[in-house]
């Protein structure tokens, strides 16, 4: 099974630029979701 890569210098700066424009962090839809998402699916 191949997992894909996390981009953690383009989840930087979507995450920078999120909370910039005033994006909560948390929940399904918020800023940390993706690197919690990979996390939990690299487990």
């Amino acid at each position: 099974m191949s997992q894909e890569e996390f981009d953690f210098e383009s989840f930087k700066n979507e995450t920078i630029a999120g909370l910039y424009s005033g994006k909560k962090m948390t929940g399904t839809d918020g800023i940390l979701s993706p690197m919690v998402k990979h996390f939990l699916e690299s487990m």
